[in-house]
């Protein structure tokens, strides 16, 4: 089947709607379309893969041929020359006498002789006087240009208006006026709202050699227009009339011949005079009886300067090796043509070599960059692997800033599409880790290779901290939206935030910092969760406090209560006088519920506490234990209750205030190597709620038949009630 395709649309009589509708009238269902679909692709892929070998094996070829050509084109115009010297010399001969003078008479042979030479001196100088006066003329019209009137054998071959569009959609780009002199061909784009002689701005001078002008047939909206292709770029213009591109095409082959039949007997001469043996001349001059060494005997220097072959071939060397991408071979003739010691003499040939060198070289660095440079239908595929080469001939080419900027470009987008790719499934935390790994593993992986591009440069290297910088902040905005919800919890902000911080730190290996500026950036939000979490915890306090009944809580088997004492974090030890049975605990529920919550928003708070979030975690945690303090103080101030409760209350309190409030000033302590100053005050503010005999135990309770009397506050609390053993005989 795929053969019988080929042979189908490879015929000239081709009609693709005709074979379309044959395809869907044999194939049975999606599935067999979709395999002809699949075959006809690859036979396109493979069309395409098989004309880009042809065109790389044969374009040696074409630009062999292409020389040829222009060689062949050189000694026809050579030839033609000399028959027309040939018709002026018969035609001189004709029109001279027997006896010496001319037909005409009138004159001596003398006097003729000297008009004839007279005259086209002047009329030399009367051309030269026009062609800068045109020159002039035309150049006043364009802003910066000025430079362009020094060359003395530049002159006006041809100008006029031209509208540049787009080479792809055929769009109107700008209006612009060209100037095409015997040596290149200017662009200068329309200055709107310019009054004055400079109407154009200069844009481009393109030299005449490294440009062809390509007829463009009219198609849709682009009619009358012809593309310039000079390399790397093709641009297209259109100009206003059938007649003015006719004229425009004309004028480029005129300019392009007489171009060359200058060059030509330039090279020649220079091919001649190497092919000249020094030896010889030396032989002659010592078979003279010349001594070069005597002080009398001089050698004269010849006034042609012998440039070698290579040299002369330098800038078609360089666009071939452009154009194949062999970039490393370009460099170093660029190289080897800046390491040769130019002549001393101003040769127009040799300036004309320096000028087309260094714009082969311009044209190099352009196609580097654009290596570089990151678009939507470019492929990120070889990372920055495939970006090496370009880097390394750039900066061996001494544009280091540029390669900079457009690396790191290069790594956003990369990264970009890495993170990109990452989808926010299953828990917060699980896609924290995921995001967060990708991109520190990512930025190192990108720091490693900036560091080996760019290596004991400064000023790179400050422009990759910048740049990791920005690339943080986009990812901390990602993930306040993603993560800093009002419905998530402080557990799992924590979790997230120490996950990041983790990552962050793996930068330190390759000497970047950036955790300070990673809390600076997470401070507004973390205050903002704190905040809240802090107002839902003193309103479920609230909540519990309305509910409490002060009682003991039984919480249900021997492996809950050791689990609630070795959360409590305290010994053993401590938590016996506080425990009855195997289930049994002398705190009530409120008391129970507060330290399991209070507990777990310490770790958090410590967790996510920096030196600028000190004051906020204290407060949080400050306001919290005060609430739950303040509830146990109003139910110790409340005379409707009778002495067993309080005296329950007063346990509670000297829970909190005796073992928990003391263990979390050490916790803080420890953790953040600062007391907490506002927990302290706490401490010393609800003291006198904890009763206390001389060894530092709870007091024995009152008799519950003796109501006891309320204490001010300034005074001891009465010693509680007496510890009971059971809870049957408590009740």
């Amino acid at each position: 089947m795929a053969d019988v395709a080929d042979l189908k649309i490879g015929s000239s009589d081709f009609n693709p709607d005709k074979y379309v509708r044959e395809l869907s009238q044999r194939c049975v269902g999606g599935q067999e379309l979709q395999q002809q679909y699949q075959k006809i692709q690859s036979l396109g892929e493979e069309t395409s893969a098989q004309l880009k070998r042809n065109v790389y094996q044969n374009y040696t070829q074409f630009i062999d041929t292409a020389k040829e050509i222009s060689h062949l084109e050189s000694e026809m115009y050579q030839l033609s020359h000399l028959l027309t010297e040939q018709r002026s010399l018969l035609a001189a001969l004709a029109s001279t006498s027997l006896l010496g003078g001319t037909n005409t008479g009138g004159a001596t042979g003398g006097e003729s002789s000297t008009d004839m030479t007279a005259e086209p001196e002047k009329q030399f100088q009367i051309e030269d006087e026009e062609r800068r006066r045109k020159l002039t003329a035309a150049l006043e019209k364009v802003e910066g240009c000025v430079d362009l009137m020094e060359s003395p054998a530049r002159s006006l071959i041809h100008e006029g208006d031209l509208l540049e569009l787009d080479p792809t959609e055929g769009t109107a780009m700008q209006r612009m006026h060209a100037f095409l002199f015997n040596d290149g061909l200017l662009l200068a784009p329309w200055i709107p709202n310019r009054r004055g002689p400079a109407r154009y701005k200069f844009q481009t001078l393109i030299e005449l050699g490294s440009f062809a002008a390509v007829n463009v047939r009219d198609m849709g909206s682009v009619k009358t227009a012809f593309k310039l292709l000079a390399f790397p770029d093709t641009r297209l213009f259109q100009c206003t009339s059938n007649q003015s591109k006719k004229e425009w095409l004309e004028k480029f082959e005129a300019a392009k011949k007489a171009a060359l039949a200058q060059e030509q007997p330039k090279r020649q001469e220079s091919v001649a005079t190497s092919e000249t043996s020094p030896i010889r001349s030396s032989s002659v001059d010592s078979s003279s009886g010349m001594n070069p060494f005597e002080e009398n005997c001089t050698v004269s220097s010849p006034d042609i300067v012998e440039l070698p072959e290579w040299l002369l071939e330098l800038p078609e060397d360089l666009d071939v090796c452009i154009a194949q991408r062999h970039f490393e071979d370009a460099y170093a003739l660029l190289q080897k043509a800046n390491q040769f010691s130019f002549p001393t003499s101003k040769d127009p040939q040799l300036l004309e070599i320096r000028r087309k060198v260094d714009g082969r070289g311009k044209a190099l660095i352009e196609v580097l960059m654009k290596e570089l440079e990151v678009s939507p239908d470019k492929s990120l595929q070889g990372g920055l692997r495939a970006a090496r080469r370009a880097v390394r001939l750039l900066n061996q080419l001494g544009r280091s800033s540029q390669a900079c900027d457009l690396f790191l470009k290069l790594c956003s987008s990369i990264l970009k599409a890495q993170l990109r790719r990452v989808k926010r499934e299953g828990a917060t935390v699980v896609y924290v880790k995921h995001l967060g790994g990708i991109f520190f593993s990512n930025m190192m992986d990108m720091a490693s290779e900036f560091l080996r591009a760019f290596p004991n440069s400064p000023s790179c290297a400050s422009a990759l901290v910048v740049w990791a910088g920005s690339e943080l902040t986009h990812l901390t905005g990602h993930l306040v939206k993603q993560v800093f919800m009002p419905q998530s919890p402080i557990s799992t902000l924590s979790e997230c935030v120490v996950t990041i911080r983790a990552q962050c730190d793996q930068l330190t290996s390759l000497g970047i910092d950036l955790r300070y500026q990673l809390d600076g950036l997470l401070r507004s939000p973390l205050q903002r969760a704190l905040s809240d979490a802090r107002d839902k915890a003193v309103e479920a306090v609230k909540l519990r406090a309305a509910e409490d009944k002060w009682r003991p809580t039984n919480l249900g088997n021997k492996d809950a209560l050791t689990k609630f004492v070795m959360e409590t974090g305290l010994s053993p030890s401590q938590m016996q006088k506080y425990v009855q049975g195997e289930s049994w605990i002398v705190l009530s529920a409120s008391t129970v519920a507060f330290t399991r919550q209070y507990l777990s928003l310490l770790e958090d708070c410590l967790r996510l506490c920096t030196t600028e979030l000190s004051h906020t975690v204290d407060q949080v945690l400050t306001d919290m234990f005060s609430a739950q303090l303040s509830h146990v103080e109003v139910n110790l101030q409340n005379e409707k209750l009778g002495n067993p409760e309080k005296s329950f209350i007063q346990k509670n309190a000297a829970f909190l205030l005796g073992e928990l409030l003391p263990l979390v000033t050490k916790t803080y302590q420890e953790r953040l190597n600062n007391p907490c100053q506002s927990l302290e005050v706490l401490q010393s503010k609800y003291s006198w709620m904890k009763p206390t005999d001389g060894d530092g135990e709870p007091s024995p309770a009152p008799v519950p038949t003796k109501r006891p009397t309320p204490l001010p506050r300034t005074t001891a609390p009465r010693p509680a009630a007496t510890k009971y053993s059971t809870l049957t005989e408590y009740i």
